[in-house]
């Protein structure tokens, strides 16, 4: 039954498999309403609880974006369905739309399992996967402390965007903290299942594998005393300045050997051209940044975190640059990941991911300074 309901007569799904929508999403949806205005009803039922009410089953979205424009009403479809078929027909519609999470889709198997006694294999069966499947986004909420989702907004997105493949991978990294670290890594720097696989497995050797072993490695810091933490630090930030120093010194050699080249290193740049550099391809690059375009920079580095994983270093840090760029002056802030590994006591730069930033400059050509 189609029929036009009030906007406040109608209430969110309580079973809805979506735990957010992000702005952009709503805003986009307003304008499609706003053109062309509703082509798509949304589906509700009855409220069991509150007559003369309605419980969304889908069409979150474009209720919000009705809200949100002030309409009155909208368009509803009328149907009678329990609980079970709430979830199924929400969870269904998203996951034909593409719109939900693998870690949203854990959070609603979860609770048809718990609250509603479905098997694995009935779960499986209603939206056609198998009962393993269903049991590897089970497992994605046991890698995560939910109350730490909730709180740490980038934690919460990067859960958000961690496929159920990914999980599987991160389950090799017993410490929870460093698996949110990690998490939050694959989302912003967008990694691949295959690089987020190769990192791990390249860096296997320095992840512990069971709590026993952190008698002689621990993922903070390698089970020594603050002082000892405290000196490798104070080294992996001297790397960190030295990527710059260096630039002042023309001292390219010592540049270099900071750099994993050839064993693994991978850089993404903040300046054109903003591609992925591996190995041998990296090096001419940096070489280029080093000569070409650093020296006619002032660099001023900030916001300097570094956490230890034993003898991985995993830093994040702001680089505010000016001065002279493509015959222009120019100011720039970039956000930098750089995972370091330590070899012989010597930390080494492995792998490096930088923002393009905000570009805010004035084309003035510097022909008297070239």
């Amino acid at each position: 039954m189609l029929v036009e309901v009030p906007l406040d007569s109608i209430e969110m799904n309580p079973y809805n498999s979506r735990r957010s929508y992000d702005n952009s999403s709503i805003a986009m949806m307003m304008s499609s309403l706003e053109r062309s205005g509703q082509l798509v009803v949304v589906r509700a039922r009855p409220s069991p609880t509150e007559p003369g009410k309605y419980q969304l089953i889908y069409g979150h979205r474009r209720f919000l974006a009705a809200k949100k424009l002030g309409w009155n009403s909208i368009r509803v479809e009328i149907v009678d369905a329990d609980d079970q078929q709430m979830i199924e027909q929400s969870l269904i519609e998203n996951i034909e739309h593409d719109d939900i999470s693998d870690y949203e889709k854990a959070m609603v198997f979860e609770r048809m399992n718990r609250e509603m006694n479905m098997t694995y294999d009935e779960i499986g069966k209603m939206i056609g996967i198998s009962k393993q499947h269903v049991s590897n986004y089970i497992a994605m909420l046991r890698l995560f402390d939910q109350a730490r989702v909730n709180s740490n907004s980038d934690l919460f997105e990067a859960v958000r965007n961690v496929t159920e493949h990914h999980a599987r991978i991160l389950s090799r990294v017993e410490d929870s903290q460093k698996r949110e670290e990690l998490a939050i890594m694959i989302f912003k720097e967008k990694l691949s299942i295959k690089e987020l696989s190769n990192l791990i497995g390249r860096l296997r050797s320095w992840f512990p594998t069971s709590a026993d072993e952190c008698r002689e490695t621990s993922l903070i810091g390698g089970c020594e005393d603050d002082g000892s933490v405290a000196e490798e630090l104070r080294k992996i930030k001297q790397v960190l300045y030295s990527e710059f120093e260096l630039v002042r010194q023309g001292d390219f050699d010592s540049f270099k050997s900071m750099h994993m080249f050839g064993e693994g290193y991978t850089l993404y740049g903040a300046f054109p051209p903003l591609t992925r550099y591996d190995n041998d391809r990296a090096l001419p690059r940096e070489r280029m940044w080093f000569y070409e375009i650093a020296p006619s920079l002032d660099c001023r580095i900030g916001d300097v975190k570094i956490d230890l994983l034993g003898s991985v270093g995993l830093a994040t840090l702001i680089v505010d640059y000016s001065g002279i760029y493509r015959k222009g002056q120019f100011r720039m802030r970039s956000r930098g990941t750089v995972v370091l590994l330590k070899r012989k006591n010597i930390w080494r730069i492995f792998h490096e991911h930088w923002s393009a930033g905000s570009l805010r400059a004035r084309a003035r050509a510097r022909a008297d300074t070239l």
